[in-house]
């Protein structure tokens, strides 16, 4: 099972060939996003100059596709997890590590999320993000792109 990261999500919505191609070949119902990417291609559209249409666009692949939310389990995931990424890249210094935010250290809260999900449910990220390699070296989780 797949979990597509929004950069994958929203070329797929945009006609993307090579990912349409992609998921013929595994099948649609072998592909999902998480909650955390349904946001973030709404946001993009809601931000878009064409937004009725765009709104449109989104929510009719958004209907077609297998959704993750978040539970207490990757809540809990996530803690952890964000805890021991700040503890391996952030600083030494325990007072300094307190207040380092985890995009200081190239890695987007929204990828952790997306990742703490993959993990929890077993799936493998479809995604370009650089910031999920920078993951893999605290986290174990499968990571693929299309593109």
């Amino acid at each position: 099972m797949y979990l597509l990261d929004t950069n994958h999500f929203s070329r797929l919505i945009l006609g993307n060939e090579v990912i349409r191609k992609a998921i013929a070949r595994i099948g649609e119902q072998a592909v999902a996003i998480s909650v955390i990417t349904q946001g973030e291609v709404l946001y993009m559209a809601y931000n878009s100059e064409r937004r009725q249409q765009n709104l449109a666009l989104v929510r009719s692949y958004l209907t077609n596709v297998g959704i993750y939310r978040l539970n207490d389990e990757i809540a809990n995931f996530y803690g952890q997890s964000k805890a021991d990424l700040i503890r391996h890249f952030g600083p030494k210094d325990r007072q300094k590590r307190r207040k380092t935010k985890i995009e200081a250290l190239g890695i987007s809260d929204n990828d952790l999320w997306i990742a703490c999900t993959a993990m929890y449910h077993q799936l493998k990220i479809v995604s370009t993000d650089s910031d999920f390699s920078r993951m893999k070296a605290v986290m174990d989780f499968p990571l693929e792109s299309w593109l």
